[in-house]
Formats: C-alpha cells, structure tokens, sequence
C-alpha cells in the first residue's frame, strides 16, 4: 500500500509540474503583458495592433479607431455619443488583409474593410418605419450597444453585438432588442446570426422587417475615382450590385462624378435575383469585392424576400435617393442627424444603398411611400421576422465567380449552412 501511496504521489506531482509549466507556455503565448486568466487584456492603439500577429484569426480591443482612415481630431465634428468614440473591436486575419470592425463610433455595427479604408456595412434590425435605429447619438450610447467577445482565436473568433433599436429623440423605451453573433475562421469569411426581440409587441414599430441594408463607406479624402473601377463607355463607376448566384441574372448600378446614376438592368431583373434560393449583395471595390450573401437556406425565403434599388430614381420600390452621400459622424445619420456629403469634407461617408425587405406573402412593394408602412401593419409578418433566426455570409473576394463559388457552396449545404464552422472550408 505504501508503495502504491509513493506512486500516486509521484504521478499526481509528476501531472502538476507538467501542467504548471504548460500554463506558464499558453501565458506567454496568449498573455504578452503578464496578465492572469482572471484578467481582462487592455486595450491598444492601432499602432500597436498593426505589428500584431496572428497563427490564423484575432480579434483585440483598441482605442483610437476611426472610420475610414480619418487621422484629425474627433471636435468640432457632431458630437458623439458617450465613453470614447475610438473604442472598437477589431478582427484580422494572417493571410487576408482586410478587416472586420466594430467601431463605438459607428454604434457597433461592423463594417467589413478593405486596406484602403473602404468598408461595406450590412447594417442592423432596424425598428419598422425608421421610427427606431441605431445611427443617431441615443442608439451610439453604451448602454444601447455593446459588444462581448466570447472566443478571440487563433482557430475561430466569436463575436456578440447586443443593441436596442431607440428612437433619436429618447431612449427610455426602446423599440427592440437585437442580439447579433458573429463567427470568424482563418480562411478570411464572417457568418452573421441574427435575430430580435419586440419590446413593444402590441406596436407595429417594434418589430423589424429589413435586416439587411447595404451601406458602403469611402474613406477621407477620397472619391468614386478613387475606390472604384471606371466604366469606359460611359465615363461612370459601378459602385453596387446584386447577383443571382444560381444564373447568370446580374442589376448593377453605376454613379457619375456629376450626381448621376445609371443601372444596366430593369426592375424584373431585380425582381428575378430577389425570388432566387440564393443572391450576393455586392460593393465592387477596386481592391476587393466586399459581400453579403443570403437565401432559402439561411432564413430569407425568396416567396417573403424582396431588394430593393434606393438609388435610381425610376427603379420600383425604391425612395429614389439618386447619388446618396453623406457626409457625417459616425457612418450613418440617415434616419435621423441627416448631413449630405460636400466637396473637401475632412471626413469619411457613406453611400448606398440597396436595401433586403421582408413583405407578406404575394405582395411587393411598389411604393416605397405607400406599401411599405402599409405592409408594416401585418402583424402576422411582424410576429414571423421576431420568431426567425438570419444568417449571412460576409466576405472579400477578388472576382465575382469567387464570390458565386462561396455562396453557392454555403448555401447549397442546406440547413446546415447555419452552423457556424460549416464556413470553414468554402475557401
């Protein structure tokens, strides 16, 4: 018995040792700054995050972010929301080099973004009739949204964006909550899950029917001929675009220098891509594709899905915004703290967009004016969007069969395209 005693001794310090010394490697492998496990990783500056490293994918908190490579000083620009404007959580990859950001100043909601600054935002469930959003100083507030990472790599990261949809005017009752996670792998793609809940459930504005609403941002300083591809012929640039990843159905759309905007398809082609099993949103930068891909299998059936073009004038459904630009701080103020972009503006904006709507069944939106808060009103819709769960595929890509190739294979999976390390091996 004693010999047996000395053993179990012998073994069990034998484990310690190994295990003391296999702790001490993952706290200099992780923990550069000699944190404990109990301990929280302080944020850095950009500076620093510029020189890190990664065997796959990070993601780290820094402090000084800001939306498209804006450098001066955050005042006298509008004024911000609340704790620093340069809080932002952002993830990178090793063989990738765009990035994928959360910035406080833009109200959390992530921006996928090229080297150059350029950047595609997907946005967020917005409050039906934009009576509730984010992208105004209420929706920015901490309190309103946060985000927590719950893995930080090197093999996946695990993103959890939490928010109230609130009105810009007071946020003592918001409209929803939306809770929004987002899984990263090394291969350089983003799965969005997402869904919400009604905090008004007996109002019509406390539901959301437009979960995907693509926004571009351009960088400070810089214009169309800047980020994106000339068209020859017609002395314009194709700044979006919505493809059909089963045919060869493609709606583009095109902007000039002088406010103009021209689409290379009708409104049946839009039509056609929206009741496709699968389509891409795309921002055809000229150093990457950035894009959103949905369809049947990741929660938008094509019989309640509908895109819609806000841009050309004449393209049905839409509000016809034309050449959208808007010059402000942070990315987004449409809604609510409107300042269209001028000549010579020191700082980033954004663009778009072509917007994601869910309708009833057999019903499209013709009007933008008259169907859709009409259309707001059907609670069965409402009650049906509340009950869902969405996904969607966010990426780069370097030509447009790349991004068919993903999308398809994604999709393709069936139902089990919701699983988040399905996306480890489409590329």
């Amino acid at each position: 018995m004693k010999g047996l005693r000395m053993l179990k001794y012998a073994v069990l310090t034998t484990v310690a040792l190994l295990f003391s010394a296999g702790c001490k490697n993952r706290e200099s492998f992780f923990n550069t700054n000699k944190l404990t496990y109990l301990e929280k990783r302080a944020p850095i500056t950009m500076a620093k995050l510029a020189k890190q490293t990664t065997s796959g994918i990070s993601v780290i908190e820094v402090n000084d972010y800001a939306p498209g490579l804006y450098t001066d000083a955050m005042t006298p620009s509008p004024p911000h929301a609340d704790i620093n404007p340069g809080k932002a959580f952002v993830v990178f990859w090793k063989k990738y080099p765009h990035r994928f950001v959360f910035s406080h100043e833009a109200s959390y909601c992530p921006l996928l973004e090229l080297p150059s600054g350029a950047a595609m935002c997907n946005q967020f469930f917005e409050g039906n009739l934009g009576e509730a959003e984010l992208f105004n100083n209420m929706g920015r507030k901490e309190k309103n949204s946060f985000v927590d990472i719950l893995e930080s790599g090197h093999q996946r990261v695990w993103i959890r964006w939490t928010y109230f949809a609130v009105n810009m005017n007071d946020d003592s009752k918001p409209r929803l909550r939306g809770t929004e996670d987002y899984f990263g792998y090394p291969n350089g793609l983003m799965l969005r899950r997402a869904t919400y809940q009604s905090l008004m459930p007996d109002n019509v504005v406390g539901y959301a029917t437009d979960p995907v609403e693509l926004f571009g941002v351009l960088p400070a300083g810089l214009e169309f001929k800047d980020v994106f591809q000339p068209d020859v012929k017609y002395k314009d640039y194709l700044t979006l675009t919505a493809m059909d990843l089963y045919s060869d159905i493609r709606y583009d759309i095109y902007w000039d220098e002088n406010k103009n905007v021209r689409r290379n398809a009708n409104d049946a082609a839009l039509e056609a891509i929206s009741k496709s099993k699968g389509c891409a949103l795309v921002l055809p930068f000229r150093d990457g594709l950035l894009f959103a891909v949905f369809g049947n299998a990741s929660g938008f059936p094509s019989e309640k899905n509908q895109l819609i073009d806000h841009c050309t004038p004449q393209a049905r459904g839409g509000c016809g915004w034309g050449v959208g630009l808007w010059d402000h701080w942070p990315i987004g103020w449409l809604n609510s703290q409107t300042s269209f972009w001028k000549p010579g503006s020191p700082y980033a904006y954004s663009f778009g967009s072509i917007g994601q709507f869910f309708v009833p069944d057999g019903k499209r939106i013709s009007s933008f004016a008259n169907d859709y808060p009409e259309y707001c009103k059907d609670m069965q819709l409402n009650k049906w969007t509340e009950n869902r769960i969405f996904y969607v595929l966010l990426g780069t890509a370097d030509d447009w069969n790349e991004i068919r190739s993903i999308g398809k294979k994604w999709l393709d999976k069936g139902s089990a395209c919701t699983s988040p390390d399905k996306i480890k091996h489409l590329r």
